[in-house]
């Protein structure tokens, strides 16, 4: 029983020795010139880990929004999901009455390779009549959390192999056993989120987060007055053509009637023999006025 319990504390001890070689080594790192290139043998374990991000944006004067995101979307895949992996799209129509559409992409791309994939796509855009607005760069130095990370998993890991020794060798008495059963359960599940934390910051180092934004603005006015009165052109037209046949359609029945109407006075008026005020008897003629004379 005394040997089972100093086995216990003895890897209790080489825990928490462990994690203290952790935080001397992260801050040994924090003051670390990482412009100054570590030496070969330090290179594998103290080496910066950075994971970069990238944001593009992409403005469009043609509504091809859809055929640009295609092609790039489309060129990701032909790359494969190890090295080109579409984590969200959006693609947004908009209607008649709508002018503005605002689309997003985000792409997980292999580190080594997303330098030469941003040049593609933006090829790919230009081509498609877009126009590059904004680029941004971030990176982010991971290399603190990945050594606490890969520390942990080495302590997590040796302690639950001592665990189980313990276990296995079935010495010490019922409640020991029980006790050496729940902290080798509880030391799995550590281990196990230690070992996702360790993956996931590899992940980040590894594949970089490219994150795209399409904008398309149709709105009148948002251009020069030149560029729209060209470009309105047409609509006014077609809504001068259309007013002037809904006026003429509303006023043919008008037309009708009071056509018909002045036809019917007029027809009257000469079956009574009625004469226009306003029009007079023209005058005698000059050789008719000399022979009255005479």
């Amino acid at each position: 029983m005394d040997r089972t319990i100093a086995i216990v504390l003895a890897a209790l001890f080489l825990t928490s020795c462990e994690q203290r070689t952790v935080h001397k080594t992260t801050e040994k790192l924090a003051a670390f010139d990482v412009a100054e290139p570590p030496s070969a043998e330090m290179a594998p374990t103290t080496g910066p880990r950075i994971a970069y991000s990238y944001t593009v944006s992409y403005a469009f004067d043609r509504p091809t929004v859809a055929q640009v995101q295609g092609d790039q979307l489309a060129l990701c895949r032909r790359l494969g999901r190890r090295r080109c992996l579409v984590v969200r799209s959006t693609l947004h129509t908009p209607g008649p009455d709508e002018h503005v559409a605002a689309d997003e992409a985000m792409l997980l791309v292999d580190a080594r390779i997303v330098a030469g994939l941003n040049q593609r796509l933006d090829v790919l855009a230009k081509a498609g009549g877009a126009r590059l607005t904004e680029r941004q760069l971030t990176a982010e130095d991971v290399t603190r959390a990945t050594i606490d990370a890969d520390a942990k998993v080495r302590a997590k890991q040796a302690l639950a192999e001592r665990l189980l020794a313990i276990i296995r060798s079935g010495k010490g008495n019922v409640g020991e056993l029980v006790q050496a059963e729940r902290a080798y359960a509880t030391t799995q599940e550590e281990l196990d989120a230690a070992r996702q934390e360790q993956a996931s910051l590899a992940r980040r180092v590894a594949m970089s987060s490219v994150t795209i934004s399409y904008f398309y603005d149709d709105t009148p006015g948002a251009r020069s007055a030149v560029w729209n009165s060209v470009r309105t052109a047409g609509d006014t037209l077609a809504t001068s053509l259309a007013a002037l046949i809904s006026a003429v359609v509303a006023g043919l029945p008008w037309l009708v009637v009071g056509g018909g109407g002045i036809l019917l006075l007029r027809r009257m008026a000469r079956k009574r023999g009625w004469r226009r005020p306003w029009r007079r008897s023209p005058p005698p003629s000059p050789s008719r006025r000399d022979d009255t004379m005479l």
